[in-house]
């Protein structure tokens, strides 16, 4: 219970994050919002790691591909983040989960993974879902939902770096070198970009890398205390935090295409924790396990 509860709070944070974000990138540049959030994140790491993080910078292996990994992030998060200043929350939310789409897909070509059949099955409805969600048909302007699946093929590129990345390196290391680089890159813009905010808006700037900070720590922890087959699906609660935060804020609705294209992604998400689940209550996989 306490690992689902960490899992359904820190997705619920999550979605705060893309609430505020959304507001700001309203009237502020996507580049200032990015520097902001990694500044805040940045200082929470060295205030709570800095030893833990700084250290494991200095002798890292991996500052190549660390780098390499944050470059990647950056640009899906610049992808994100502009296409926020056109779709509605529930659009932008429902069409980043087909993140877990491109990780199935390039966990074979790029990890060599095998994928079995009910994952496969998975995967086909939640692409369906996917393409009912972006409704190419129906919308006059395609390039924000077509952004949006670019960040999320992006970040399911960087979830396959993790991967590799994370069997050498702690959460500490990764959280400042990737944030230290985010700073770096947004911060030579600007002195062209920068707007100052206002009092309420600076708070929004650094709530968003306090709420981004406490969403990744429940999710990591979240994990500790439950089996990540069991963990995963948490994260579509997002879904509905979305469109609560959408209609609270900016009197959004979901669209009938939105409704079932989400409830298809959950669909799927569903198939593969029944499959899970039944894998491992067989005898064999247990001990093995």
């Amino acid at each position: 219970m306490l690992g689902l509860s960490l899992a359904i709070a820190g997705n619920a944070v999550f979605s705060i994050q893309d609430a505020v974000v959304k507001w700001l990138v309203a009237d502020y540049t996507v580049w200032q919002v990015l520097f902001m959030r990694s500044v805040t994140i940045a200082m929470i790491a060295l205030i709570f790691a800095w030893r833990t993080a700084v250290r494991g910078i200095l002798a890292s292996p991996n500052r190549p591909a660390l780098l390499f990994r944050a470059v990647v992030m950056l640009t899906a998060w610049l992808c994100y983040y502009n296409a926020a200043r056109a779709l509605k929350l529930p659009d932008l939310v429902t069409l980043y989960y087909a993140s877990p789409l491109f990780v199935t897909v390039l966990s074979i070509l790029v990890l060599g993974e095998r994928v079995n059949l009910a994952r496969w099955v998975a995967v086909s409805i939640g692409f369906v879902g996917v393409v009912i969600a972006a409704n190419p048909t129906g919308r006059p302007d395609l390039a924000p939902a077509l952004l949006v699946l670019v960040a999320a093929f992006l970040w399911g590129w960087s979830n396959i770096l993790m991967r590799r990345i994370s069997a050498s390196e702690n959460t500490q290391t990764q959280m400042l070198f990737t944030n230290g680089a985010f700073i770096l890159m947004c911060g030579v813009t600007m002195p062209f970009f920068w707007r100052q905010p206002d009092g309420f808006e600076l708070l929004l700037m650094l709530g968003i890398g306090i709420t981004s900070g406490i969403g990744q720590y429940c999710v990591y922890e979240s994990v500790r205390h439950a089996p990540a087959s069991l963990v995963a699906p948490c994260s579509y609660t997002a879904l509905v935090w979305s469109f609560l935060w959408g209609f609270l804020i900016w009197g959004d609705l979901p669209e009938q295409t939105v409704l079932a294209g989400a409830s298809l992604i959950l669909s799927g998400s569903v198939i593969v924790v029944v499959s899970e689940w039944r894998r491992r209550r067989k005898p064999g996989v247990a001990r093995a396990a």
